[in-house]
């Protein structure tokens, strides 16, 4: 099984030491768990610093057929929403992304997405829990798994907190959380054997 992680910089694990990310670490306690997975699923981070919904609409596709392998099945993790808000991308231009990519990703293999975390600043946070929403309501009309990241985030001084740097990426202990919450969400916790 491949499982392909598309998404934004909070995908691909900016602004932690520990060059992991939540999608690293999901890896990690799926490979701790049984060491022979390894070998047997594919990890495939395809998280890219400021992508919006639009520029993943255009790319998911051909970046994921590259890691397709002949008889294996394809999976994807989609999460993204926070660059939009960052760029004051239209939320119909965000939707419409969205469910072009949500779609054509179900058609191929299983689908699910996480909406993004907050960000410190509280208008762009803000941005980003309704589109989350917004894009979590989608999912429920298309029959794709959502997981909401922000809410149980905003609610902990902690995780706030690791947001120090530049108000968006997480440090390491924000990654761990991130992970930690994940990993507790049935359908991803299947999909990795968590």
């Amino acid at each position: 099984m491949v499982v392909c992680f598309i998404g934004d910089s909070l995908t691909q694990g900016i602004g932690d030491e520990l060059a992991l990310g939540w999608v690293g670490r999901l890896a990690r306690e799926s490979y701790l768990k049984d060491p022979t997975r390894s070998r047997s699923l594919t990890v495939c981070n395809l998280g890219l610093r400021s992508d919006t919904s639009t520029r993943i609409a255009v790319r998911w596709r051909e970046e994921t057929d590259r890691r397709r392998r002949q008889g294996e099945d394809m999976a994807f993790v989609f999460s993204f929403g926070a660059a939009d808000g960052k760029f004051d991308l239209p939320g119909e231009e965000s939707l419409t992304a969205a469910r072009q990519v949500l779609e054509g990703a179900a058609a191929l293999g299983q689908t699910l997405y996480a909406s993004p975390p907050p960000a410190f600043d509280a208008a762009w946070s803000g941005h980003i829990r309704q589109l989350g929403a917004q894009v979590r309501g989608l999912c429920a009309e298309l029959g794709v798994p959502a997981f909401d990241l922000h809410a149980p985030l905003a609610a902990e001084p902690a995780y706030m907190a690791s947001l120090a740097a530049d108000g968006i990426h997480p440090d390491a202990a924000g990654y761990e959380r991130m992970a930690e919450l994940l990993s507790g969400w049935s359908p991803l916790a299947r999909l990795l054997g968590l």
